[in-house]
């Protein structure tokens, strides 16, 4: 084997091993990439779910734990009478969804469960995954009414 055989073999495995460690670099950013883009949905989810759920709370103190008035406040809210709740849906884009579309078109549902503990009303408030099934915020709002005269 001459000279120049040797140099070139040798440039072909330096070659080969540079393509390998970039090949290597690159999947390392990708899954730095990949998971960067799934935290910020995970983060964008959460302040989605604050800001509506935070709402309901604020409109559950003005209207004195009255429901009716909750759903009437709420653009897009739908009162069921049966289990005292209030229900918002809301699409992949967290644009409110009509009832006609719901489940079809739903990504997401707040809902605020009203109890009634003697002279004190509490809101169940739950910012639900309705496709992962899971719990992205909830908080519980009271509310005290005297209603001794």
């Amino acid at each position: 084997m001459d000279d120049t055989t040797s140099k070139a073999s040798l440039f072909l495995m330096e070659l080969i091993l540079s393509i390998l460690f970039f090949s290597l670099s690159a999947a390392v950013c990708v899954q730095l990439f990949v998971k960067s883009h799934l935290m910020s949905r995970q983060s964008l989810r959460l302040n989605y779910a604050v800001i509506y759920a935070e709402s309901m709370a604020d409109t559950f103190y003005s209207t004195d734990a009255d429901l009716e008035k909750l759903t009437e406040l709420l653009p897009g809210a739908y009162h069921n009478t049966h289990n005292n709740t209030v229900n918002i849906y809301y699409d992949e884009d967290f644009n409110r969804v009509t009832i006609n579309d719901y489940p079809r078109g739903c990504r997401y549902i707040l809902t605020g469960e009203l109890k009634k503990d003697n002279d004190v009303y509490v809101l169940d408030i739950t910012f639900n995954d309705y496709v992962a099934k899971n719990v992205i915020y909830e908080i519980e709002p009271a509310f005290y009414i005297d209603e001794k005269p």
